[in-house]
């Protein structure tokens, strides 16, 4: 079969595409008809302006959104670590390291010096009896 026959090639392949691209072309001239071909410049102008705006803003707002889900994942993984290190019965891993001076909690290096927890100082705070 040859090239020129109707029902074979590119044409009659590409059909439904010929006929949107047709009815798109239609369609921008009754436009440019209508509004004038400044009007229409215009026009398009203000819509790709509008858009490439409208664009920017989500791109910001998604940034933020992913800054929101970092920090979430962040505070869990905290969470989870806190309650590795010190679970609810009581029972704490003998070889724990604490994360605020690196010093090992089983040497006993932090004993006494009241920087193994914040409760002494809240506890030195009211020890003359003043509440106020």
């Amino acid at each position: 079969m040859s090239r020129a026959d109707s029902s074979t090639g590119f044409l009659s392949e590409n059909r439904e595409l010929l006929v949107a691209v047709a009815a798109g072309a239609v369609i921008f001239l009754i436009l440019l008809g209508l509004l004038g071909f400044g009007g229409a410049v215009g026009f398009v102008g203000f819509a790709a302006y509008t858009v490439l705006w409208l664009a920017v803003a989500a791109f910001v707002l998604w940034l933020f959104y992913r800054l929101v889900v970092a920090v979430e994942r962040i505070a869990h993984a905290q969470q989870r670590i806190a309650a590795a290190q010190n679970p609810p019965g009581g029972s704490a891993a003998t070889d724990t390291v604490d994360v605020t001076d690196g010093s090992d909690s089983e040497t006993g290096a932090n004993e006494g010096t009241g920087s193994d927890n914040g409760d002494s100082d809240a506890s030195d705070d009211h020890a003359d009896g003043d509440d106020a």
